[in-house]
């Protein structure tokens, strides 16, 4: 059974690399904002000190681990310059080992001050990856036998290159107060070249629009938490390739609840059906730790094939300490702390008051 899964995995690997719209689009993780770097470079430095990000993705258990992602990222925002600055380093394992994509980004953002409530964040980042495969780890069907047992040790599949280095970009904008937040990110701006072989393979220029909007039910009192409802959107373009994801969060200390929507509610001319899971989501908040768990319940053909897929995420911020003594005007977050790793109990935690447009 194990020999069967890997052969499957191998034939959706080798579809990846030898088809540049069906199979290649980016990950996409389902707590989207517990990876909010990845989103778009406009959140980078939208915390309070320092903010320390981790995330994991097994996508379809139900062949093994033959998919999954994992991301590690760091922000700062830097007062005296109105800047965040970030890093972030993502890998996308395929098949084991068979297929590995490494990238590192280094991202940048600016605030302005549009009026005393909104504010305005475009965002820059620059990244380099490499991606690399291992023929050792194929297993194509002159590798098993009729009755599925595994017979040799690599697959006769040659490749002209088993490393491709790259460098790419990307860039956005948003726009956020108290309570809402948007905005546009186009990524893979360069369009890199990834192919092993002398046939090209870019990598599709990438699309995002989001938004979303915090409604408070009922204010913080003697210091409790306020109790909130957050409805937050996702939209994805890359190559001919549409996604919405749809989401509502409800937030009481210190527990965070949700539920999303990912797919289209209809079928686009020339397209397949795009119904892809509902994720129901849950979050802890305890001091400057944040974490969350989500899985994706598959609605679309692949429900009986690849069990959905399982994430989690940690956000851990530094607060230093002379924050806690600023008397300032606290800066606005949008959607909910929680779902952006911040914590209704660090509301004195302020950053000094941002430059207006300009100044």
């Amino acid at each position: 059974m194990n020999t069967m899964r890997s052969y499957i995995a191998t034939i959706i690997i080798l579809l990846s690399i030898g088809t540049s719209r069906a199979f290649a689009q980016d990950v996409s993780y389902s707590q989207t904002y517990e990876a909010p770097l990845y989103v778009s470079p406009s959140f980078t430095g939208l915390t309070n000190g320092t903010r320390i990000g981790l995330n994991y993705r097994n996508q379809w258990p139900g062949i093994g681990t033959a998919f999954q992602n994992y991301a590690i990222s760091v922000d700062n925002f830097f007062e005296n310059f109105n800047s965040g600055l970030g890093l972030m380093w993502q890998c996308d394992n395929e098949g084991k080992g068979l297929l590995v994509d490494h990238e590192i980004s280094l991202l940048y953002a600016y605030e302005f001050t549009l009026n005393q409530d909104i504010f305005i964040r475009p965002g820059l980042s620059f990244k380099f990856g490499e991606r690399k495969i291992d023929q050792s780890k194929m297993i194509t069907y002159t590798d098993i036998t009729a009755d599925g047992h595994f017979v040799t040790g690599g697959s006769s599949i040659e490749f002209e290159r088993t490393k491709k280095a790259r460098i790419d970009a990307s860039t956005g904008v948003m726009v956020y107060n108290d309570d809402f937040w948007g905005g546009v990110a186009f990524d893979h701006l360069m369009q890199p070249n990834t192919s092993f072989t002398d046939v090209k393979h870019n990598i599709g220029f990438k699309t995002t629009v989001y938004a979303g909007y915090r409604f408070t039910y009922e204010p913080s009192y003697r210091g409790s938490d306020p109790k909130t409802v957050t409805l937050a959107m996702n939209f994805v373009h890359q190559y001919d390739f549409n996604q919405l994801e749809l989401g509502a969060y409800w937030y009481y200390s210190p527990i965070e609840i949700g539920v999303s929507y990912r797919g289209l509610f209809f079928r686009v001319a020339g397209e397949l059906d795009n119904k892809d899971a509902v994720i129901p989501t849950v979050g802890l908040n305890i001091g400057p730790l944040r974490m969350g768990y989500s899985y994706d319940l598959n609605i679309s053909d692949l429900s009986s094939f690849g069990n959905g897929a399982h994430e989690i995420s940690m956000i851990y911020r530094i607060i230093p300490p002379n924050v806690k003594k600023r008397s300032y005007k606290m800066k606005p977050v949008p959607c909910s702390e929680p779902i952006m790793g911040y914590s209704y109990s660090n509301k004195t935690k302020k950053h000094a008051k941002r430059k207006g447009v300009g100044r």
